[in-house]
């Protein structure tokens, strides 16, 4: 239908925007995606202070005690290493140290020996081969047990109390990770599983309850993530080829230009579904692929978390998000949001048979769009994991029941998928599978660590061009932290969602609740990434490499290098947190609604001015995200930044960013999908690493109402064997009776359960039918007279107990049943109510007969108050027991005394005779004797009247 219409790809809008973009992108030349060089590694990783003051130490501590290493062969360079390596296990603190510089000489390649720009190429080959020299001598084990020794050091009461002592042994840690540093740097093949980043993230975590401030942090977390870059790997072909091995295995299609498709996700083609069978009931789906056909699992909801049997432990999840780091604005900007009211639940009008041009089923343009969306259908290896999730605690009674038969092969993940994978890339995925069951039971202390060490490198204000060599040291090192970390969270978070998103997803979740989003914006808001990304903070010739190279401090003449200077460390972890943030947020409405609360959209449309093409795609993927959410206002004002986004971002079939009306965010419907994804997080690696994280089970009450998730994995004793027997569920199945035979029933229950029954259960008898039982006894009497009869009947039975099922019974038979007793029931309760009044009001109407009127004597009978009772009987209605006490009636013709009787007095008696005369006048019936009575006052008055008789 559309073949013969010209259509606007992607492409044509970015040349578009593009030509009418005058932006200027003067950070054009850096690549992100480029990895470092050795020098630069080597230039960061070496501070400006150390090469000024403790190179020339590690130097003259060589020089003291062996020959030039250039004259040495092989054997004396083993001997000199291994001399040193048995100097670290030394317990006098300087001669570790000692050792320890010698060996960081060596490493450096024994810069004192190549001096000059001319030797550069030699130094370098130097420092890769006595690395690799180092690594053949097993040095690497050695710093590791030295690191380690150190850190126990530090952590003791008695030196932590010493600053002496902490700086000796901060002073050797930083050393060590130096040595570290460079024999990972040039020996990757052989350190990918040698568990060194398990050991560096032991050391992160110590940091947490053992913080010093001489602790070489900068060192640590540049280690940390060049061991992550080897031993995972760099996010480089290799990893896009892993996750394209992935989807082969798990039968799902392949992209070939990412750029330009355009996806749909199987939870929208559900929602598209819904939509369109609630406008065209005859509407007829077209079946998606096995894997998303049920949509029960394909979408989040309340129904899907009773069916998971975690109904009751979503009530118990809280975001605490939410609550520890509030925004200030309780509403997002710009945006009505009503309490569940979103435009979902906007009602639509039904077709039932609409026309259309074949027949009266459903219009044409509903099954073309239907045959589009299944088309661009695209189920990510993420949707595919969460589905088999879902699945698989949906069916938790029927695998228990095969685990139990051993009917059922493995169910794991890696089992199914990575076995199928080539050698290297099942190395990679193991690795990275070691990595978080290592470090998933401390994810909390790493985050803090990691977070506040992002937090300490904020700078306040614009920074002026540092000149003093403190000045650009300090600033400088804040700058590799901020890479370094922000590197490593992004290797974690790209890893673990590649080895399976419910382990990225519980890193993001421990990530917001301590406050990563938040943090982000403050590092991007605080300072002026745009200043900072052409901030010159290298001095060449006080850098190690320079140092060598005797290189000398340029004069400062060259205006246009520094106008075009781009600081690489800056605009890397400027990237990296925008991904960081974009990775946290995506798809998720409830934590995009906090960015929007937090005013982030001002801040990430201040990057765009930082004028480099990753930095604008990642903030404007930011951006299309909270679009939906902010206004009118703010997308008719920002029109130009909505431009970009469709010029640079990738589409989706659904996307109506721009188009959605405000109001149209559903809290609670965001935060329920929030909260199934934290209870299939937790289950997941309750399952597997955190038994303590598990949701408990909907079916199963008691200690044991988490162990049914247990998915095979069986608690460890103490003995350190497995207890399969002690802690084991009963096969409860769907189709099997669930036998409660066990069940000990008191000894009074058994005597007297026949009587309870007739008395209290079946009994339907009413109070009218007491006069019949004499007849029955009566009865029953003549029958144990007669033989025939007693012979027969020779044992007592009350009313029998029901054997057989009982008739079925429809819906309207039985609400007429309860509507019939509860009828019954009002009926004779105000049958009782109007006897009662009947009879009060006829004996008010004896005793005003009686009394005789208001001018007549008082007598001794009792007075009636002015509702016609009695007034010591009590009201009808005297429900209330709170109710206040009510004040003895008064009688205003009683108890005169007319010598002390003021006007005042008079007055209110009166008036009370006022009120009651007219309170009787409405109570008695016109032609009561007592009427005429009331008037006798105007017996002799001649009152005008009109024609019909009413006075004029």
């Amino acid at each position: 239908m559309l073949e013969g219409q010209h259509t606007v790809n992607a492409e044509q809008l970015h040349k578009f925007y593009n030509r009418n973009n005058n932006k200027p992108q003067q950070h054009i030349n850096y690549d992100y995606y480029k990895p470092d060089d050795i020098e630069q590694e080597i230039n960061e990783f070496i501070s400006y202070s150390e090469v000024k003051f403790e190179l020339k130490q590690c130097q003259q501590e060589y020089n003291e005690q062996f020959s030039p290493w250039i004259e040495c062969n092989e054997n004396e360079k083993r001997d000199i290493i291994q001399n040193c390596g048995d100097h670290l296990d030394f317990l006098n603190d300087e001669e570790r140290l000692r050792a320890a510089k010698i060996l960081a000489y060596i490493s450096l390649g024994c810069y004192g020996e190549y001096r000059g720009i001319e030797r550069k190429q030699e130094h370098l080959q130097t420092i890769e081969l006595n690395n690799q020299l180092l690594f053949k001598m097993d040095i690497l084990a050695v710093i590791r047990q030295c690191l380690n020794h150190a850190c126990k050091q530090l952590e003791t009461p008695s030196v932590s109390c010493l600053p002496e002592l902490v700086v000796i042994h901060c002073k050797e840690i930083d050393i060590h990770l130096t040595i570290l540093f460079l024999i990972v740097s040039f020996n990757k093949e052989g350190i990918k599983d040698g568990g060194l980043s398990e050991f560096l993230f032991d050391l992160v975590v110590r940091l947490k309850e053992h913080f010093t401030k001489t602790f070489p942090l900068k060192k640590l977390m540049l280690a940390l993530h060049k061991v992550l870059d080897v031993s995972l790997g760099s996010l480089d072909e290799s990893y896009t080829q892993l996750k394209s091995s992935i989807r082969t295995i798990c039968n799902l299609p392949l992209v070939a230009d990412k750029a330009n498709v355009v996806k749909c996700t199987p939870e929208e083609l559900f929602q598209f579904y819904h939509q369109a069978s609630e406008r065209y009931p005859t509407f007829t789906p077209i079946k998606p692929p096995s894997r998303c056909a049920d949509p029960l699992t394909a979408t989040a909801s309340i129904r899907l978390s009773k069916a998971m049997g975690l109904y009751k432990a979503s009530k118990n999840i809280d975001l605490p998000y939410q609550t520890l780091f509030p925004s200030k604005n309780q509403q997002p900007a710009n945006t009505t949001v009503a309490n569940g009211v979103g435009k979902k639940q906007l009602p639509m009008e039904t077709n039932v048979l609409p026309f259309t041009k074949s027949s009266a089923v459903e219009p044409y343009s509903l099954s073309e769009a239907s045959t589009v969306w299944i088309k661009h259908l695209y189920i990510s290896v993420a949707n595919y994991q969460i589905i088999y999730e879902r699945e698989k605690a949906v069916h938790r009674w029927s695998r228990w029941n095969d685990r139990q038969q051993q009917l059922q092969t493995s169910e794991e993940w890696d089992d199914m998928v990575y076995h199928y994978l080539n050698p290297e890339e099942q190395r990679r995925i193991k690795r990275v599978d070691r990595l978080y069951e290592s470090i998933v039971p401390n994810f909390q202390s790493i985050v803090v660590v990691v977070l506040k060490l992002l937090l300490s490198t904020v700078s306040i204000g614009k920074d002026k061009e540092a000149e003093i060599l403190e000045d650009i040291n300090v600033t400088r090192n804040r700058e590799s932290i901020s890479k370094a970390v922000s590197g490593i969270l992004l290797l974690l978070l790209k890893w673990f969602k590649t080895s399976h998103v419910l382990k990225f997803e519980y890193l993001s979740q421990v990530l917001i609740d301590s406050g990563c989003m938040l943090l982000i914006l403050k590092l991007l808001g605080l300072q002026e990434v745009a200043l900072l990304a052409s901030k010159n903070t290298d001095d060449d010739s006080q850098s190690f490499l320079g140092f060598v190279q005797q290189i000398r401090p340029s004069d400062g003449t060259d205006d246009n290098a520094q106008e075009i200077y781009t600081n690489n460390r800056n605009l890397c972890w400027s990237i990296n947190l925008l991904r960081i943030l974009q990775m946290l947020t995506k798809r998720k409405t409830h934590r995009i609604l906090l960015l929007v609360q937090y005013k982030s959209s001002a801040i990430l449309k201040r990057l765009l001015k930082v004028g480099h093409p990753i930095v604008d795609l990642y903030v404007l993927k930011n951006l299309k995200n909270q679009v939906p959410f902010m206004g009118r206002k703010w997308r008719s004002a920002n029109m130009k930044t909505v431009s970009a986004i469709y010029s640079h971002c990738r589409t989706s079939l659904n996307d109506d960013w721009l188009s959605s009306p405000e109001g149209s965010a559903d809290i609670d419907e965001s935060a329920m999908k929030e909260i199934g994804l934290r209870l299939l997080t937790r289950l997941y690696n309750g399952q597997r690493y955190l038994p303590n994280i598990l949701p408990n089970m909907d079916e199963v009450s008691g200690p044991e109402n988490t162990l049914f998730y247990s998915n095979g994995y069986t608690a460890i004793t103490s003995n350190n064997t497995h207890d399969s027997n002690s802690k084991k569920l009963p096969e409860y199945t769907l189709n099997e009776p669930i036998l409660v035979d066990d069940v000990e029933l008191d000894v009074d229950f058994k005597r007297d359960y026949r009587n309870w029954l007739e008395r209290d259960v079946y009994s339907t008898d009413g109070e009218d039918e007491d006069d019949d039982e004499d007849e029955d006894e009566d009865e029953d009497d003549e029958d144990e007279n007669d033989p025939a009869t007693a012979a027969e009947n020779n044992f007592d039975i009350g009313t029998p107990v029901p054997d057989t099922t009982p008739l079925p019974l429809s819906a309207e038979d039985l609400a007429h049943e309860i509507n019939k007793l509860y009828i019954e029931e009002l009926h004779r309760e105000f049958e009782e109510k109007q006897k009662k009044q009947e009879l009060l009001e006829q004996q008010e109407r004896q005793l005003l007969l009686d009394q005789g009127g208001w001018d007549s004597p008082a007598s001794s009978v009792p007075v009636t108050n002015s509702w016609g009772f009695p007034a010591e009987n009590k009201p009808l209605f005297d429900d209330d027991e709170d109710a206040d006490e009510v004040e003895p009636e008064f009688n205003p013709l009683k108890d005169i005394n007319w010598n002390s009787l003021t006007k005042e007095d008079l007055e209110r008696r009166l008036s009370i005779v006022e009120q009651k005369t007219v309170q009787r006048w409405c109570n008695i019936a016109i032609d009561d004797e007592r009427y005429l009575k009331v008037l006798n006052h105007f017996e002799d008055e001649v009152v005008p009247v009109d024609d019909e008789g009413w006075p004029i």
